[in-house]
């Protein structure tokens, strides 16, 4: 690979070693042959849609790739699903979609996510000083951003009134 080639591929990533995203969650839809085969969100696509397609029984099939970047991923995410029907998706597939979930159950999720990219980033294997530094960038992010997710979880959580709790009266 010539230096004018790496220094392209850098361009394209984030510190991180995600596709520059700005932060912002991607849509993504994988299709194959035979129509759209899933539909998903991630903030880091490149990873998941690589997750996929090494994973994913389905994952062979794929032969194009699509990624938005709607204002709100979780939405078009849902919207997507119950629209489009993809074949492999399993969540939101129903005949309605659900409620959007709550704060608490977004920000879990999103823990869970980070949790796991935070794993991977611990895990990779540095090829040389510049993958080292980027490996280590990454790494800070995540913990940090783990961090503030699992106050958010604790915030979230504290603000939901309990199943067993009556708000507005006077207990005897």
């Amino acid at each position: 690979m010539t230096d004018i080639d790496t220094q392209f591929l850098r361009s394209l990533f984030d510190e991180e070693g995600s596709l520059h995203t700005a932060g912002r969650t991607a849509l993504y839809r994988l299709h194959g042959p035979e129509g759209l085969l899933y539909v998903g969100i991630s903030t880091c696509p490149l990873t998941r849609i690589r997750t996929h397609l090494q994973q994913q029984p389905w994952g062979r099939r794929v032969i194009a790739i699509q990624i938005d970047y709607p204002d709100d991923a979780h939405a078009a995410e849902r919207e997507a699903v119950h629209t489009e029907r993809p074949l492999h998706n399993v969540v939101f597939n129903g005949s309605a979609p659900p409620p959007p979930p709550d704060r608490a159950s977004r920000l879990r999720s999103e823990l869970a996510a980070q949790q796991r990219r935070l794993q991977e980033l611990e895990a990779a294997v540095p090829q040389s000083a510049t993958h080292l530094r980027l490996i280590l960038r990454g790494i800070t992010a995540a913990q940090t951003k783990v961090a503030k997710l699992v106050r958010d979880v604790e915030e979230a959580e504290a603000a939901q009134p309990s199943p067993g709790r009556q708000t507005g009266q006077a207990r005897p």
